[in-house]
């Protein structure tokens, strides 16, 4: 293998490689940030209806 093949096949590697990789890597944060929002807004949601609101003083 020629450099010239060695780098033509490591440009189209990488073209096709890094956006899915990036793609993947925005999913899966995506997916963990969601899930972490919904436990504190579960856990807001469960911890407010057991205690009463406050009154603005």
């Amino acid at each position: 293998m020629t450099p010239e093949e060695f780098f033509m096949y490591l440009i189209i590697a990488l073209v096709i490689i890094a956006p899915i990789g990036a793609r993947l890597y925005r999913r899966l944060t995506v997916n963990r940030t969601a899930q972490m929002l919904r436990e504190q807004l579960h856990h807001s949601q469960s911890k407010s209806s057991t205690t009463p609101p406050e009154l603005p003083r």
